[in-house]
């Protein structure tokens, strides 16, 4: 037994240390990083390297360092780790402050921490047990580090805007996540900026925003979609002929960060208009007759302006020539005083259209011309104008006061112009006997009328054509010596250039048509009332009162102007509604009634022309009422009829004077709806 114990001694001790140097041995290769459970002494690694290490004792925490050169995406990815072992990773920046962590859900999870780091550094990785336990495995994990280089960047404020040239491809990338790229670039004059993206990664929603030189927002474009290209249309209008800078915002509205780069170019085509800046009618351009404009709808909602002199009476026509394809296009007329009178629209894009209008008065016109769709265009349009003058030496004869005189027998000529006009003339009679007047000629669209008036300006009777371009003839017993009126008129209310002629005979006319003063009523003055003897076709004689209306009222069962609110109308230029009438524009020329006193259901005008009647054939208060946008203007020879305060009225327009806004009735009126001329 010794013998054995003595033999066995020294082989236990050596069995005992051979076990603990092994147990030493394997604690010191099991984790090799240590001791690393504090920042200061973390384990400097290297990108793009595999790392073990083991948590051991509990509550241990493996530190690592590692430093980067760029801006990147960074990946520390766990690739093993003990069963028991629910695992975190937490990230530190290079002043030990925390970033971001990942925690795995269970243990023994494989967790993997992504990040977009922006700023070159020192970072910092910590590893640890969540349960706080203690293991004899060891973990191992990957640090990945994708490089990314925006050469463009620091361009995240307006500030540190990039420049780039009008025409290039522009590389960049939206990185870190939330990053906004911004760029600057000069235009130079006026044009349209196009911003267009070429490619994006796949999933990004891009936003494309612009900026005016005091960094001021002015519009964006977004994709509806990830991966969808957009483009971003602005005009530039810029009448110094300076460029200036704008400033170009590209984000992703996804709010993601991409290794992938997106691209981007930005093209500007100028457009050239050398009327401009003439959008205000206080700049209007001023261009001659006949020669062919050019110019811009340039930018949205521009309206270019434009000056003739129109040197006599006569007919403008204003003519576009080539119009864009989107462009339906307005052509509006003003007067010297800016005061609008017409305008012609097109009913469609890329229509033609002209404008025509009457000048009765010469003097300088403006036009202005606008697309109706609001476009911009950056291709021109043309128009032309021309102007055809209109002389009749019989003018000023439109009214039946200012009558041309003429001699029996005599060829008489006269123009019908401008539109809705009558021409007056006037024969003396030294006896009763027929009396003839005969159109020898006139324009081929014009339908004739001829009235005739006695020397008080009472309608006798009148002749009308059956179709344009017939020949009237009017023929009248004339019952006694005196003055006869003559009035001709185009029944369609149009205007010609084209003139007329007639001869009035008869065997009661003297040799040279010449006679006394006119005894009967040489004139009314507004608000004056005379009453004048009626002698109509049939030979019956009414009485009715003659009157001048304006525009500062008049109440027909009083015989005088009134005052508001109790007169029964007023005359104004444009149709009662505002709205505008397709045959008689306002402001040019034609003069409405409108009455005081609208109805109780519609609250609308309460008039109605019974047309070229004698107003004696009138009798009874029609049952309807004339509705915008088709009420008439008052037409010489027509009779209306009108509600008044406390009645109603029936009136025959002699005589209409747009410039005073003024018109010669003569009228009846009538407490009811029934008017009993020959009573009375």
């Amino acid at each position: 037994m010794k013998s054995i114990f003595r033999r066995s001694a020294p082989g236990l001790i050596y069995a005992t240390f051979v076990f603990l140097m092994m147990a030493t041995a394997g604690y010191s290769q099991m984790d090799p990083n240590e001791p690393n459970s504090e920042l200061g002494n973390a384990t400097r690694i290297s990108l793009g390297g595999s790392v073990a290490g083991t948590i051991e004792p509990a509550g241990d925490v493996d530190f690592f360092g590692f430093e980067i050169a760029s801006p990147g995406i960074l990946e520390v990815k766990l690739n093993s780790v003990p069963d028991e072992m629910r695992a975190r990773i937490d990230l530190y920046g290079k002043n030990f402050n925390f970033i971001t962590r990942r925690d795995a859900s269970n243990p023994g999870d494989l967790v993997t921490l992504t990040l977009d780091l922006a700023s070159p550094a020192l970072y910092y990785i910590g590893i640890v047990d969540l349960a706080r336990k203690s293991h004899d495995a060891g973990y191992t994990f990957d640090l990945g580090f994708d490089p990314l280089v925006d050469v463009n960047e620091p361009n995240g404020e307006a500030g540190d805007a990039k420049p780039i040239e009008i025409g290039n491809l522009v590389e960049g990338y939206i990185f870190p996540k939330g990053d906004l790229d911004i760029y600057k670039l000069y235009a130079n004059g006026s044009g349209i900026l196009e911003v267009k993206a070429e490619s994006v990664p796949e999933n990004m929603r891009t936003r494309i925003d612009l900026y005016g030189k005091n960094f001021n927002f002015i519009t964006r474009v977004d994709a509806s979609n990830p991966g969808d290209l957009v483009t971003l249309k602005h005009d530039v209008v810029n009448h110094g002929w300076y460029p200036e800078w704008y400033y170009i915002g590209i984000v992703d509205l996804s709010g993601g960060s991409y290794n992938v780069p997106y691209a981007f170019k930005a093209d500007f085509e100028p457009v050239i208009d050398e009327n401009e800046p003439n959008g205000e009618i206080g700049n209007a351009v001023g261009i001659d007759l006949g020669d062919q404009i050019e110019g811009y709808i340039f930018s949205k909602g521009d309206v270019d302006f434009f000056k003739i002199e129109a040197p006599s009476p006569g007919i403008l026509e204003v003519k576009t020539v080539s119009v864009p394809d989107e462009m339906r296009t307005r052509i509006d007329l003003y007067g010297k005083s800016f005061n609008f009178i017409t305008r012609k629209d097109a009913s469609n894009p890329g229509d033609k259209t002209t404008l025509s209008f009457d000048v009765k008065n010469p003097g300088v016109y403006h036009i202005g011309i606008v697309d109706l769709a609001g476009n911009s265009l950056n291709v021109p349009y043309t128009f032309e104008t021309s102007f055809e003058g209109v002389t009749d030496g019989n003018e000023p004869n439109s009214e039946i006061g200012d009558a041309a005189p003429i001699s029996p027998g005599e060829a008489v000529g006269g123009v019908i112009f401008p539109a809705g006009v009558v021409d007056f003339y006037k024969i003396w009679a030294d006896g009763p006997g027929d009396l003839e007047v005969k159109l020898e000629s006139l324009p081929e669209d014009m339908r004739a009328r001829i009235d005739l008036y006695g020397k008080n300006f009472n309608f006798i009777t009148r002749a009308d054509a059956t179709n344009p371009g017939d020949l009237a003839t009017l023929k009248y017993e004339a019952p006694g010596p005196g003055w006869y009126y003559i009035g001709v008129s185009d029944l369609a209310g149009k205007s010609h250039s084209i003139g007329y002629t007639f001869r009035a005979v008869g065997e009661g006319l003297g040799a040279s048509g010449s006679g006394p003063t006119e005894d009967g009523v040489d004139g009314t003055k507004a608000g004056e009332v005379k009453d004048v003897p009626d002698g109509t076709a049939g030979g019956t004689m009414a009485s009715y009162q003659e009157a001048t209306i304006t525009h500062s009222g008049f109440d027909f069962s009083e015989g005088a102007t009134g005052e508001y609110p109790t007169f029964d109308g007023e005359i104004i230029e444009w149709q009662p509604s505002a709205e505008d009438h397709p045959d008689y524009p306002r402001d040019s020329g034609y003069l409405w009634w409108r009455n005081t006193h609208l109805d109780n259901v519609n609250f609308s005008s309460q008039t109605k022309d019974m047309g070229a009647v004698d107003i004696a054939t009138v009798r009874n208060v029609p049952a309807e009422w004339d509705r915008s946008p088709l009420i008439p203007p008052l037409l010489l020879g027509h009779t209306v009829v009108a509600k008044c305060h406390d009645g109603y009225v029936k009136f025959h327009v002699i005589s209409v004077d747009s410039n005073n806004w003024s018109a010669v009735v003569r009228y009846s009126y009538s407490p009811d709806a029934v008017f009993d001329d020959l009573a009375s």
